[in-house]
């Protein structure tokens, strides 16, 4: 029997174990990744800040009005919960596990069951929207009395105020800084983050899509709009979220009390860049401990990114080495330890360090592991009874005799930093 769109969106999330949604808390040093179980539009859709939900007959309709001046692409015939039909345009983006991959014009994702596709009608690949259409979608969305918007290419930074209407002149000016500020700063870590990746000989692509960044004035509409996006997670508290970046939405979302270090931010936008420049793909099945190895080894004071990934970080260099729980073959074998709070501290400890040694140590091995992972597709199934056995081969020596070597060589490293 046909399972509903809902009922696959749940089997195919649960079954990659991907996640949708990077979720960083800083203030605790910690980072939690959560699978989602209903992925926005798959089934149904849900629309930012209403309870109210929206059949995927109906959303699909928008989803052909707001792309309508981009109107090239494959179209596909999708059969609804209801038994009628739907033609949407998309480029195709990957299959596997019973689900098919959809891009849209605004680099969002869609996640389709494959039997829901009844026909599929070949065409070019749809034309991306560009900054002031995105803009202008991200407008409708949220209704342009109530955003504050700059566009920074690649990015579009829109601040999503907590009400319409006029502003005392004074706090629309300190917002319209907010939104300067946070351009200039994700173009300064896009910069630090390419010379990384020019150094570490990684290769990469011109980002296709404009970069989302929207920053809710409200913690109240942050916590409503990060509950649907992360909906049935089991567990995953939005007070407790500064930012994320979602896989699906391509969208890095943010509190306005972020704004001020942009300590979380600038992490989570770090997995912005990775899934943008063609590094790794969306929804393929990347070691979380890969993922986030990356993104740790970026920090910065608040203006700007002060160390990348080569350089020692003090937080997370002792939180692995204080570890005592979680080893280096627990986080390249599984992902789990990186899913919950207790573990947490020392997961992510470990990827730091892990990235570490490789880029400092063993580059070209790293060069070659990150190209394996590169070559990962959406959708693909994953082994993780082979991970530390695709990983040894190419790196070329077992994990706990590298998690040895990081014992010994990071002390050294941290001595000789401060002689």
């Amino acid at each position: 029997m046909m399972s509903t769109l809902r009922e696959t969106s749940r089997r195919l999330m649960c079954a990659t174990g991907s996640a949708s949604v990077f979720v960083f808390d800083s203030r605790r040093n910690q980072k939690k990744i959560k699978t989602l179980a209903k992925p926005v539009a798959h089934g149904d859709a849900v629309s930012p800040l209403s309870g109210k939900r929206v059949l995927l007959r109906s959303f699909l309709t928008t989803m052909l009005l707001l792309f309508h001046v981009n109107a090239f692409g494959d179209e596909f015939t999708i059969k609804l919960d209801n038994g009628d039909t739907a033609t949407l345009t998309a480029r195709f983006a990957g299959e596997g596990r019973k689900a098919t991959a959809l891009e849209m014009p605004d680099g969002g994702w869609k996640l389709i069951p494959s039997d829901r596709i009844q026909q599929r009608t070949s065409g070019p690949d749809p034309k991306p929207l560009t900054h002031d259409e995105l803009l202008q979608q991200i407008n409708e969305e949220f209704s342009a009395t109530r955003t504050i918007s700059n566009i920074d290419k690649p990015f579009v930074i829109v601040l999503v105020r907590a009400r319409p209407g006029a502003l005392d002149p004074a706090v629309e000016k300190r917002y319209q800084n907010v939104v300067k500020k946070a351009g200039t700063f994700f173009k300064g870590m896009q910069t630090n983050f390419l010379e990384f990746v020019k150094q570490a000989r990684i290769e990469t692509q011109a980002v296709k899509f404009p970069l989302v960044a929207l920053i809710f004035e409200s913690d109240r509409h942050f916590d409503a709009y990060t509950a649907r996006v992360t909906e049935d997670q089991g567990g995953l508290s939005s007070p407790n979220i500064a930012a994320f970046y979602d896989l699906q939405t391509n969208r890095l979302v943010i509190r306005l009390s972020e704004c001020t270090t942009f300590d979380t931010p600038l992490h989570e936008a770090v997995h912005q860049q990775v899934y943008n420049r063609g590094i790794l793909n969306r929804f393929a099945p990347i070691p979380s401990w890969f993922n986030e190895g990356i993104a740790t080894g970026f920090e910065g004071d608040g203006d700007r990114v002060r160390s990348g990934p080569k350089s020692i970080s003090d937080r997370y260099g002792q939180m692995a080495l204080r570890a005592r729980v979680v080893t280096w073959t627990e986080i390249v074998a599984r992902d789990q330890p990186f899913q919950g709070d207790v573990l947490a501290a020392e997961a992510y400890g470990h990827a730091w360090g892990l990235h570490w040694l490789l880029v400092t140590k063993y580059r070209a091995e790293y060069n070659v592991l990150v190209k394996h992972y590169s070559g990962k597709k959406p959708l693909e199934l994953d082994r993780p009874d082979e991970r530390v056995a695709e990983f040894e081969r190419i790196v070329g020596k077992s994990v706990p005799e590298l998690q040895r070597e990081f014992q010994l060589e990071l002390p050294r490293a941290m001595a000789r930093r401060k002689n």
